[in-house]
């Protein structure tokens, strides 16, 4: 037996979706925390960098034609090669200590301590040291963001943000912002840009084309 309806308006209810229904279409996936991965790339170029200096720069106590294999580098070229060895080390060491984390609100820099078992402890790596407060900016807070030169060769990544206090946004390497609009920020690509670059892009972080 077919039952009919008792109120003629009772088709209008077809035409709002039902609490639960709204409810079910409200939740949405949990995204889960993402730790990106160290890259010492940058660390070995700049390594290769000063030792290639250091044997291209022979002293002129080096005779041409010499019988000798080996000419002594010069003081200059020592002190080249050196500087860009010395960068390469502190390069490969923040690679070792800091970690870009994505969580669910939030992109954080964080350091690593290693426990007995050699697993990683993650924790808060303090104030920024340019402009202050954590290192630690909600996706939503985001204006832009960029690699240089480009995301298959990367040796900065940079960001801007709105979190940070306006009166500070001139402040470090946002005195060279000529845009404006948030505080921007730079550092060296010690982590896998390829994973930063998807996980801004999940996360739904603002983007502006050729802004920089």
């Amino acid at each position: 037996m077919v039952t009919e309806s008792s109120s003629p308006f009772d088709f209008l209810s077809g035409l709002f979706p039902k609490k639960e229904n709204i409810a079910e279409e409200s939740k949405k996936p949990k995204l889960p925390d993402v730790v990106i991965d160290s890259d010492y790339t940058l660390a070995y170029v700049f390594a290769a960098i000063g030792v290639f200096i250091i044997l291209t720069s022979p002293d002129k106590t080096c005779v041409p034609g010499s019988s000798s294999f080996v000419c002594p580098p010069s003081v200059w070229g020592v002190v080249q090669g050196g500087l860009n060895m010395l960068f390469a080390s502190f390069l490969a060491i923040q690679a070792s200590r800091i970690r870009f984390v994505f969580d669910e609100t939030s992109f954080e820099l964080k350091n690593v301590d290693f426990a007995a078992s050699n697993e990683e402890v993650l924790r808060a790596s303090g104030e920024n040291f340019v402009v202050g407060g954590a290192n630690r900016w909600d996706y939503d807070k985001f204006v832009n963001y960029d690699f240089f030169p480009s995301v298959d060769y990367p040796v900065l990544v940079y960001f801007k943000e709105t979190q940070t206090p306006k009166e500070k946004w001139n402040e470090g390497p946002g005195g060279l912002d000529k845009v404006g609009g948030g505080q921007v920020h730079f550092f060296p690509a010690i982590a896998n840009v390829k994973q930063l670059k998807e996980q801004f892009e999940i996360r739904g972080c603002a983007k502006v084309t050729n802004e920089v």
